[in-house]
């Protein structure tokens, strides 16, 4: 019986021991603070004294509130918390409190009520941990991420003595930088895109202008080779008719210049018989020149005679009148002679001169029907080069109007590519980088996890 009570109590003061052990250790290594169920200080211990920069006399007696943002203390919130602790509800949280000096201090803490057997709070005990310089390296991580957000890539966190919070502080340094160099190169290449798009865009938009015009032009252009064509080969045909017309000519004048040479000949023989004519009528003359001689001998003769020649004389002067009238028809008609040997003279002139005339109008013609020749094989062969050029340029046509819709897509393509530049360059543009030349961004609200208590 002795026996069980003395390990009873043993174990008692074994677990008291450990207590008592367990509170110094936490003694030793927090900050902890004691207050009545209504918030009343009633004692702390020196590492909380210390952090917070009072003396045990300074806080003893006072209320809670004293370290606490005195706005906060008047919301239901910080109220409703005193009264769940008295509850006997228990609090664990990061809270930022008020120094003597008016810093803050953020700390680590559990609010634990201390109950009695009835299960009544006697007391609320705190224990606390100073997280003030892990809180700060947050929060600096937070408002790089906030400027991170409102595009700001020109900000960076500074670096920490905690190991964990001085590699997120690098992670994010780096990481931000490598995406502000990314972004600067993605603002000048979208600047770049866009400039040349709509660059691209007026040029196929001009383009696109003239290769209507082009088209239009080229349109105009079939129509008129077309006609054109039409034009020369009626003309060609014309030509050939003309050709036809100077080979007639020719043979007429070919003809004519025959007809002048037989006219020539016949003037040539004419001119003969009148030398012949002009002969005989000399003959002729001189034929009634010795009957007229012989006339006026035959009457002397007579004369001599008397009366018997009286008869004689009768018939030898009719003889003589004969002859007289024969030498002046000789004479007239050998007058008739030389006006007719003269006149074939001048027609023989002028027929040599026709002849000399139609000689050149031949070689003229001749020329000519060479030169309506070449032009005649000249106009057909342009009447076959014209309709390969109204070919080609019917193919070219349609090729320049195939690239006038491709133009036009080309247009909507590049004004869809300037529109789609100007868009990134809007959204890219919302980023800040350093060498933007931008102020550093505006006061960002700091990371509070609670204000409770």
């Amino acid at each position: 019986m002795m026996f069980g009570r003395s390990q009873r109590n043993s174990a008692a003061k074994d677990k008291a021991d450990l207590a008592q052990a367990f509170f110094a250790v936490i003694d030793r290594t927090q900050a902890t603070i004691q207050f009545r169920p209504d918030g009343t200080i009633i004692t702390a211990n020196a590492n909380f004294l210390k952090a917070l920069g009072y003396t045990e006399a300074e806080i003893a007696g006072r209320h809670h509130s004293m370290f606490v943002d005195p706005d906060y203390v008047k919301t239901p919130a910080y109220k409703a918390f005193w009264e769940g602790l008295g509850s006997g509800q228990s609090f664990t949280d990061q809270f930022p409190r008020i120094r003597k000096n008016g810093s803050i201090i953020w700390i680590q803490a559990t609010y634990a009520p201390c109950l009695d057997e009835n299960g009544h709070t006697t007391r609320v005990i705190k224990i606390a941990t100073d997280i003030t310089e892990r809180h700060s390296g947050i929060e600096e991580i937070a408002k790089g991420l906030q400027r991170l957000q409102s595009g700001d890539l020109s900000h960076r966190v500074p670096g920490s003595g905690l190991p964990d919070i001085a590699a997120l502080a690098d992670a994010y340094n780096s990481a931000v930088g490598q995406l502000s160099t990314t972004i600067a190169t993605v603002k000048d290449v979208s600047s770049i895109v866009e400039r040349t798009a709509q660059e691209v865009g007026q040029a196929s938009s001009d383009l696109s202008r003239r290769t209507e015009t082009q088209a239009a032009t080229l349109e105009e252009t079939a129509a008129a080779i077309d006609e054109l064509t039409a034009t020369v080969r009626g003309a060609a045909s014309a030509i050939k008719d003309v050709e036809q017309s100077a080979d007639r000519a020719m043979a007429t004048a070919e003809s004519g210049g025959r007809v002048v040479g037989d006219a020539v000949e016949a003037m040539a023989r004419i001119d003969t018989s009148s030398k012949k004519i002009s002969q005989i009528l000399s003959v002729m003359k001189d034929i009634a020149f010795q009957t007229n001689l012989l006339a006026l001998n035959a009457g002397v003769e007579a004369a001599r005679a008397g009366e018997a020649g009286r008869g004689f004389a009768v018939v030898a002067s009719e003889v003589r009148a004969l002859a007289q009238r024969s030498g002046e028809a000789s004479g007239e008609i050998s007058a008739l002679v030389q006006e007719s040997t003269q006149n074939v003279k001048l027609g023989v002139g002028l027929v040599n001169n026709a002849g000399s005339e139609l000689t050149r109008i031949i070689e003229a013609v001749s020329g000519m029907r060479e030169h309506i020749s070449q032009i005649a094989s000249g106009a057909s062969e342009q009447a076959i080069t014209l309709n390969e050029i109204n070919t080609g340029v019917g193919q070219l046509d349609t090729v320049t109007q195939q690239n006038a819709a491709m133009v036009e897509q080309a247009t909507a393509a590049s004004q869809g590519l300037a529109s789609e530049a100007r868009e990134l360059a809007a959204q890219v543009s919302i980023f800040r980088t350093a060498n933007d030349g931008y102020p550093a961004a505006g006061s960002v609200v700091p990371f509070r996890a609670s204000n409770a208590a």
